[in-house]
């Protein structure tokens, strides 16, 4: 499937249908079962709604902004007429009666929402893999991760399951899935997108955003869901970009250290300034997300865990038993520590156009990996990938992440090409001045990329 823009067009000329679009996306569903990006689908219900769009476009009426594009939903927002698991086997506390609020806007908007997507278990991890509803598998290698948690929304993205997918991000999980599967992640400024009718993971990090095929797919999707207008065009000078470069150090595979240097070069030779800045509190931020994360999803699912838990999987459970443990003193200790983090982000994002990073600082691990080698030596998968994003998610700051090609042999000789994204983070309520840089940025070292056989 090709991007919105282009599609708009075509369903508005009458050389593509609606109808069509759905059916190629059922095709595309079959195709890649095993890679299990889909928790839920309504292939009839989809078909009559997007019967309905052609018949308003045949009538000459007047096209929504997202007229029949098939659009997925990460199941843990409430669709009508599908169920809400967000990935488990415990029961859920009660949600918001009816749609979710975001959803109901997509629809307002022409979309044709047809599936639910596959998810890490309650949103409390970033693999995506899950021990109640199968791993979602990545496309250019199913032995890897997919990212998390919003996994199922990026595999459905990569392989063309849709024209776009929505996720959650509470520490990456937009940005994560995206950067694993070669695809574009949006996660805006906290708030900017309502979580109504949505579970909350943690009710002062969770944000929702799309996954899309560009820059330019996310700023329609978020305009819709946001219900805002995102004019604001790049800046009229160099574009500056801090890069925290001695909290990296270290932290990244070296292929991707490579990877990301001749990017940033790239960008210095278009005109870009890139500058290194000090960020001495960044390092504590992980430690404070965490504290964070666990207390508020431990309240959360707190009626669940006092009935002793049961339906949580093994791998997530323990996170959330640690959560039930922390006092009120660990928890506002953590929410003070994350004003300084924010204060020195803001601080940092005062003086230039955006901060830029790897997305991840290793690319796709096998399934079931728990460690990766990085420059400085062993690390968790957990730091590793989450680390390179929660910061910033934790701090309510727009951020994006850019497909930018393939990084060849980062597990050693032999081992496949894997996606690699570009993250950019700007100051919050900063987003459409992100996201138009995020244009440009796409326009000078963005690369598409597309897994085999899609």
């Amino acid at each position: 499937m090709s991007s919105i823009a282009p599609t708009l067009v075509a369903l508005a000329g009458g050389t593509l249908s609606a109808e069509s679009l759905i059916e190629q996306a059922r095709e595309r569903a079959h195709r890649a079962a095993d890679l299990n990006a889909l928790a839920h689908v309504d292939w009839d219900g989809a078909l009559a709604d997007a019967r309905d769009c052609d018949a308003r476009a045949r009538s000459g009426g007047a096209l929504r902004a997202l007229h029949g594009l098939p659009i997925t939903i990460k199941d843990l927002f409430n669709v009508r007429g599908m169920p809400t698991r967000a990935g488990t086997r415990a029961p859920l506390p009660e949600l918001d009666e009816g749609e979710a609020l975001l959803v109901t806007r997509l629809r307002e908007a022409g979309a044709v929402i047809f599936a639910k997507t596959n998810m890490h278990e309650i949103a409390l991890g970033a693999t995506g893999e899950n021990r109640w509803t199968g791993d979602v598998k990545n496309p250019f290698d199913p032995s890897r991760q997919s990212g998390g948690s919003s996994s199922g929304a990026g595999v459905a993205v990569a392989i063309g399951i849709g024209l776009a997918g929505i996720g959650s991000d509470t520490g990456g999980s937009v940005r994560i899935p995206a950067a694993f599967c070669g695809v574009t992640g949006f996660k805006p400024s906290y708030g900017a997108i309502p979580l109504d009718g949505g579970l909350y993971l943690s009710w002062t990090c969770d944000h929702a955003g799309p996954l899309a095929r560009s820059v330019d797919d996310c700023v329609r999707l978020f305009e819709v869901m946001a219900q805002c207008s995102v004019e604001q065009a790049a800046p009229g000078r160099a574009a500056r970009f801090a890069v925290p470069a001695q909290w990296l150090r270290g932290r990244l595979q070296p292929a991707v250290r490579e990877h990301f240097e001749r990017r940033v070069g790239r960008l210095r030779e278009a005109g870009a300034e890139v500058v290194e800045v000090a960020t001495p509190l960044l390092p504590g931020a992980s430690a404070c997300y965490t504290t964070i994360v666990r207390a508020e999803a431990a309240w959360v699912h707190r009626e669940a865990l006092a009935a002793g838990g049961e339906g949580f999987s093994d791998l997530v459970l323990p996170a959330l038993e640690a959560g039930r443990q922390l006092s009120a003193a660990d928890y506002i200790g953590a929410l003070k520590q994350r004003d300084g983090v924010r204060g020195e982000l803001d601080a940092i994002l005062a003086g230039c156009d955006a901060l830029l990073l790897p997305s991840t600082g290793a690319l796709p691990p096998p399934r079931g990996q728990l460690e990766v080698e990085l420059e400085d030596g062993t690390m968790s998968v957990r730091d590793a990938v989450l680390g390179q994003t929660l910061p910033f998610s934790m701090c309510g700051l727009p951020a994006l992440s850019i497909p930018v090609g393939l990084v060849e042999g980062s597990y050693g000789p032999g081992t496949p090409a894997l996606p690699a994204g570009l993250q950019l983070v700007g100051r919050f309520g900063g987003d459409a001045a992100l996201l138009a840089l995020g244009r440009w940025v796409e326009a000078q070292v963005g690369e598409a990329v597309a897994p085999p056989g899609y």
